[in-house]
């Protein structure tokens, strides 16, 4: 079991991530996934940016849990993992929606194309996270 500030450390210490830091907070984004560091409070909160709009979204307690018992890469890999399985259920809407509407070859070509590199994304990221565990 981890603590945020643990997990912090351990998102610091990742050679892949990238360092992205602000006027009074640090923080480190890898996959999609931000850990902040307020400097004044010390305060750790971990974000999606898959998700949320223009605006970053906590995560759930339940992927806090994650974190905290397995550590930052193992962390980001699960949550980024549910990210794709997200984006690919939406494409597999669109190309529906698409086949049974306008029936637009082109842009019936573009959402596979779509569905394919997001696949190939899960793949790659399936394949890190079993190399994890």
């Amino acid at each position: 079991m981890y603590s945020l500030e643990e997990v912090y450390q351990q998102a610091e210490d990742d050679q892949v991530a990238t360092s992205l830091n602000g006027k009074g907070y640090e923080s480190v984004m890898i996959y999609g996934i931000k850990i902040i560091r307020d400097n004044y409070t010390g305060q750790v909160q971990i974000l999606n940016t898959m998700i949320g709009g223009d605006y970053y979204s906590n995560i759930t307690e339940k992927d806090y849990e994650t974190f905290l018992e397995k550590g930052w890469r193992y962390g980001v890999y699960v949550l980024s993992l549910s990210n794709y399985r997200t984006k690919l259920d939406s494409i597999e809407r669109k190309i529906q929606k698409e086949l049974t509407g306008r029936k637009s070859k082109k842009q019936l070509g573009i959402l596979k194309t779509k569905r394919k590199q997001v696949l190939s994304k899960y793949s790659q990221l399936n394949y890190k996270l079993n190399q994890v565990k």
